[in-house]
This record gives C-alpha cells, sequence and structure tokens, in this order.
C-alpha cells in the first residue's frame, strides 16, 4: 500500500514533469507562462512538505512510481486536484509501512495543522494555474 505522503510528493512530481512538457509544446503564451510558474512552484510545494512530514515522522521508505499525464494538462490539474482535497487529512498523518512501528513518529497524537498547511499553499498553486490556463489565453 502507498503512504499517502509519498503518494501525494509523486502525483506532484508527475504533474510537474506532464506540465514542464505541456509547456514546451503549448503554443499560447499564457499558458506556457503559467505551467512554467506551475512546475517550478509545485515541486518546491512537495519538497517542502515531504521534508517536514520526515522532520516529525521520519524517513519514508520510498515513492511509488507515478507516470506523468499525456493528456489534457487542465485534467491532468483537476485530477491530481481531487486526488489531493479527498487525502489530505491521511497526508497529514503518521503512517507505519514498518510492523515494528519504526517510522510512526512520536508526534502521531498532535494537530499537524503546519502540514496541513503546505498541502493548501500545493492546492492554491493548482487553483491558481488551472484559473489561468481556463481563463487567460
Amino acid at each position: 500500500m502507498n503512504h499517502p505522503c509519498a503518494e501525494l510528493v509523486a502525483r506532484c512530481f508527475a504533474a510537474r514533469t506532464a506540465a514542464h512538457f505541456a509547456h514546451l509544446i503549448t503554443g499560447s503564451y499564457a499558458q506556457h507562462m503559467a505551467l512554467g510558474d506551475f512546475y517550478d512552484a509545485v515541486a518546491s510545494g512537495a519538497d517542502e512538505f515531504v521534508e517536514c512530514y520526515q522532520g516529525i515522522f521520519g524517513k519514508l521508505t520510498g515513492f511509488p512510481d507515478i507516470r506523468p499525464s499525456q493528456g489534457d494538462i487542465t485534467a491532468a490539474l483537476s485530477d491530481l486536484r481531487t486526488w489531493i482535497a479527498a487525502n489530505r487529512e491521511e497526508c497529514c498523518e503518521a503512517y507505519d509501512d514498518n510492523e515494528d512501528g519504526e517510522n510512526a513518529g512520536d508526534r502521531d497524537d498532535v494537530d499537524n495543522t503546519e502540514l496541513a498547511n503546505l498541502i493548501d499553499n500545493i492546492l492554491a498553486v493548482v487553483d491558481r494555474t488551472l484559473y489561468k490556463l481556463k481563463f487567460l489565453k
């Protein structure tokens, strides 16, 4: 089973790669700029989130292999937004992927609002980019 935090990061990095490809082939200057902003910001946001998560709960043991979308970038970003919103709470909790509980951390009973805030920042990057892709030509 994929760790929700690791899956969040893998999905963000896959979206970053898909956005970078779309950035390179679009004929729209507005989309080119929006996607350029997105792939920088989403990678930084995911990196900051996972570093903070690991600071609280310990190192993750790996990341799932999620491939970048080859289709419509707007649909791909909408899908990312939907997944993040549906899994936001689980991404802020301890997750023990070892039988001995080694990765459970010592703060699993604390409300990790800073992690939720970092996820909200990622969602804001997605939302802002969707706005630009849909309404700015």
